[in-house]
């Protein structure tokens, strides 16, 4: 009885385990995409007209 137990005890810490690897996963992933939407600037606030053109190569 007592290796039955043993044995749910570490099937179950295994489940925990496994799911909070893959919510900190998760979350990473959600980190990473926000900072590429923010360094794509599709939703920048200056308006194309109001930009100054870009200068000449040299």
């Amino acid at each position: 009885m007592k290796k039955v137990t043993s044995i749910l005890a570490v099937a179950m810490m295994t489940i925990g385990m496994a799911t909070s690897i893959i919510q900190n996963t998760a979350s990473e992933f959600d980190f990473i995409n926000d900072i590429s939407n923010a360094l794509t600037c599709d939703d920048c606030d200056a308006p194309l007209g109001d930009r100054k053109p870009p200068k000449g190569i040299a």
